[in-house]
């Protein structure tokens, strides 16, 4: 009996061993695997800044130039040289076009220039009307310029190429809510729900229109599953409470809120905010005025104009005075 715990012992040490060495050599082959790419990158920038230095009129060195330095993730040195070579012109020459053109429009697009990232996706579309792609970041970037109309006609011809994609349709669907078309809206984020029924924004938007809708009871079922969303958890609790106000079950509503304002991790931020705002309204509605009062303190400390809460400060006087000389 004792042979055979020994001889388990010594197995159970090999097998770690073994796993420790394989491990040490996974990090070693992957940091020498890391420096042998950066110093390939490194020669690319060399070489191509080299040809540039030789014919600064070169498109294709310039092309190069900032392939490499994107690869090296140095891109506002990339966008100066897609766009040198795209002003020398790139007809003729040993440029993938359509690579190009979309790396420069992604580029253009990063760094703000929404008018000249348009044109290049204009382009891109006529050489390839198929892909939803670029109908998609069209609409994107017609909703920076604040063109509604030509937004919705682009998503939608992404959203017909391509109806599958979640991410088309949370746009189109976040468009139309945006522009109060609530049925479309809720078209749109039901089929992101069929898609992915998990996706946290597209639950929460659906929280938000039924209780629009005064459907509280159909609202709360999902924002629930929205607050299992780290990403929404904040602004799904708040909705909740909200919903619970609506229909006059404070103490749940209270919960709710409570539950919000302990998931804060940013005290100054507008969804922290409008917790605490919340819970005060609920705290004043159950004649709880000094806890009403505390959250308005805390609001008031980060930002004193949010909408009556300096008036509520004001109304609530003796409350705060007599906290403060209790704290005494």
């Amino acid at each position: 009996m004792q042979l055979v715990v020994i001889g388990v012992l010594i197995v159970g040490i090999a097998f770690l061993i073994f796993y420790l060495a394989r491990n040490m050599l996974r990090s070693r082959t992957a940091d020498v695997s890391a420096t042998q790419n950066r110093s390939k990158i490194l020669h690319a920038v060399k070489t191509a800044k080299a040809a540039v230095e030789r014919d600064p009129e070169d498109a294709q060195a310039h092309y190069r130039l900032g392939k490499a330095f994107l690869a090296d993730k140095r891109e506002e040195q990339a966008f100066r040289e897609y766009r040198t070579a795209s002003r020398l012109g790139i007809t003729g020459k040993d440029i993938p076009e359509i690579e190009f053109r979309e790396t420069l429009a992604s580029l253009y697009g990063k760094f703000k220039e929404v008018e000249e990232a348009l044109k290049e996706y204009v382009m891109l579309i006529k050489m390839r009307p198929e892909n939803a792609d670029y109908y998609f970041q069209v609409g994107k970037l017609f909703a920076q310029r604040n063109r509604p109309d030509r937004v919705e006609q682009y998503l939608r011809k992404a959203v017909s190429l391509n109806p599958k994609s979640e991410n088309y349709r949370f746009e189109l669907g976040s468009h139309y809510y945006l522009s109060k078309k609530i049925k479309e809206a809720s078209t749109e984020f039901e089929a992101v729900l069929k898609l992915n029924p998990a996706n946290g924004e597209a639950l929460l938007y659906m929280g938000k229109i039924l209780k629009d809708a005064k459907d509280y009871v159909g609202s709360i079922s999902y924002l629930e599953q929205a607050a299992r969303d780290q990403g929404y958890k904040l602004r799904a609790l708040v909705e909740i409470g909200v919903c619970y106000m609506a229909l006059k079950t404070l103490d749940k509503a209270a919960v709710e809120l409570e539950r919000a304002v302990g998931s804060i991790t940013k005290d100054a931020d507008g969804d922290s905010l409008y917790a605490r705002y919340f819970l005060a309204m609920c705290y004043e509605k159950q004649q709880e005025f000094q806890k009403a009062v505390d959250q308005w303190e805390k609001i008031y400390a980060h930002k004193k104009s949010f909408r009556d809460v300096g008036e509520k400060l004001t109304q609530y006087i003796e409350y705060r005075q007599e906290h403060s000389e209790a704290k005494r």
